[in-house]
């Protein structure tokens, strides 16, 4: 999973898989509607637009019951896709219950949310693909230290679990500093590969290193697999 702010490039970073011999021919499940980078700088790899969760359960049915031939499978995001599903969810309510309202999940509603993402991302991560998630990155302020936390930006119980269902879990920002390659002062994207006090992140491999500048998929693969 890559998580982080808004525009700080994790879409390009998980198309880059199409760069990858090993990873290509990748499909990038658009939930979000922000693939313009992506059509850019990797054109062949394959978008669908997803736009409610019985369309999103629909592709799923539809690959895990098919040789499709992907080699790896993008879900743009994991946070999208938890709205989408709660929205499901509350459609069901509001047409079963005429006093409940839409907008309002109680308790219940968000235990079956919990339930249901956490299939979610078992069935992907189970399928016999490279799978990549992306996830918007959550702030949160300490009120006795000042410090700030950084995390996925998934409700209730399922931020604190996510590192837990799968072997990578990267958190991508943006820092000043020098390109390595042209000596030059610039806003270098950044990769913590692995938890600190402040942020969740995780490597299983054991290959990266804590902190990897500008990467892409091709240098990760490259070095996951020495």
């Amino acid at each position: 999973m890559l998580y982080g702010e808004p525009g700080i490039g994790k879409t390009v970073l998980a198309g880059s898989a199409d760069a990858v011999a090993e990873m290509r021919p990748v499909l990038f499940i658009d939930m979000e509607g922000g693939t313009e980078s992506l059509r850019h700088t990797y054109p062949d790899v394959e978008v669908v637009r997803v736009k409610n969760w019985r369309e999103m359960q629909a592709l799923y049915n539809a690959l895990a019951d098919s040789d499709h031939g992907y080699q790896t499978i993008v879900i743009d995001s994991l946070s999208e896709a938890q709205k989408f599903n709660m929205l499901h969810i509350m459609a069901d309510v509001a047409a079963n219950n005429a006093k409940m309202i839409e907008e309002v999940p109680s308790m219940r509603e968000w235990g079956i949310n919990l339930e249901q993402m956490r299939k979610f991302v078992r069935g992907f991560r189970d399928l016999e693909v490279n799978t990549i998630f992306t996830c918007l990155a959550a702030k949160d302020k300490d009120i006795r230290t000042g410090k700030f936390t950084y995390g996925p930006a998934l409700s209730g119980k399922l931020a604190g679990e996510i590192a837990g269902f799968l072997d990578e879990v990267f958190f991508m920002y943006m820092k000043e500093g020098v390109n390595e390659e042209t000596g030059d002062e610039e806003q270098l994207r950044m990769l913590l590969t692995g938890k600190t006090e402040t942020t969740i992140a995780k490597d299983r491999s054991g290959k990266l290193d804590q902190i990897i500048m500008n990467p892409t998929m091709e240098k990760l693969y490259s070095l996951m697999s020495a």
